[in-house]
């Protein structure tokens, strides 16, 4: 069997300087985002994560198992029209897309399918570093926030408190709640479903674990953001000033390591009732 030809180091810093010049514009747009973006923070932990799965798979990446594909050609013309149709567009969704399929490109190209299936998880997670677009922003924040409002007015009305709801608003005795766009838990939700995505992948082999652990996201970024609106609804009887500023940041963020905490006992929960049922050695 022929053994695969080694790819040099020149060759990937060819690759990556076109890359670089073909998509400046909006790599720096999207590093300003990250930076910048209070709803992005999960963005700025994608990209050392992807670079560590690199890096650890580098020798995939000088010496590929598999031979270049033709279909490089093909993923490398799409993305060369699509770049070029979001420029036209002004459309930056499209550009990052484009560049995704740049990076896919140059896999096959070098590796072939082989190659592309073995990074394709960090590409995933590069999906991370994108902003939601405008349009589906929308469509997302305010089921959301509906779902969080009439949530957190039965848990207030449980815990005693009178509430009266109109729409996103929680009007109390003592305060009003609007439980805004930013409120919605759309941030908490898309930041906690990477981090799972990531934990999972790292700590658990089974895929359906692994699926378990993802999807556990949602239902604990709802509950927690109800439980992040509750609190601000009691705080707001005995400390007013705690719920905004830097007690109200700190809140929704605190709220995220128990959403997080909640998803990491429960897996835990689940693996250990998994062995004793099936044994350790059951895959």
């Amino acid at each position: 069997m022929e053994k695969p030809a080694r790819v040099s180091g020149v060759a990937w810093a060819i690759l990556g300087a076109l890359l670089l010049v073909c998509y400046l514009p909006m790599l720096r747009m999207t590093g300003q985002t990250l930076l910048l973006s209070d709803d992005m923070a999960h963005g700025l932990f994608a990209i050392p994560v992807v670079l560590y799965l690199v890096l650890q798979d580098r020798d995939s990446l000088k010496q590929p198992v598999g031979a270049p594909s033709a279909w490089s050609l093909v993923a490398l013309g799409f993305a060369a029209c699509l770049g070029v149709a979001s420029t036209l567009a002004n459309s930056s969704t499209f550009s990052r897309f484009a560049f995704l399929i740049s990076l896919a490109g140059c896999l096959l190209l070098v590796g072939g399918a082989v190659t592309l299936r073995k990074f394709a998880f960090p590409l995933a997670l590069l999906l991370f570093t994108f902003p939601v677009p405008d349009v589906l922003y929308g469509e997302l924040t305010q089921p959301l926030q509906l779902l969080a409002t009439r949530l957190s007015e039965l848990s207030l009305e449980t815990l005693g408190v009178s509430v009266l709801r109109e729409g996103n608003v929680l009007q109390l005795t003592y305060m009003k709640l609007s439980v805004v766009e930013a409120c919605s838990g759309l941030r908490s939700l898309i930041t906690l479903f990477f981090f799972c995505l990531v934990y999972g992948y790292f700590f658990e082999e089974k895929l359906w674990m692994r699926s378990l652990v993802v999807a556990s996201a949602v239902p604990a970024a709802i509950l927690v953001n109800v439980l992040r609106i509750t609190s601000t609804g009691l705080l707001g009887r005995h400390h007013p000033e705690w719920t905004s500023g830097v007690h109200h940041e700190f809140l929704g963020w605190s709220g995220f390591f128990v959403g997080f905490s909640l998803v990491f006992l429960a897996h835990r929960g689940i693996s250990r009732f998994w062995r004793a049922r099936n044994g350790p050695t059951v895959p």
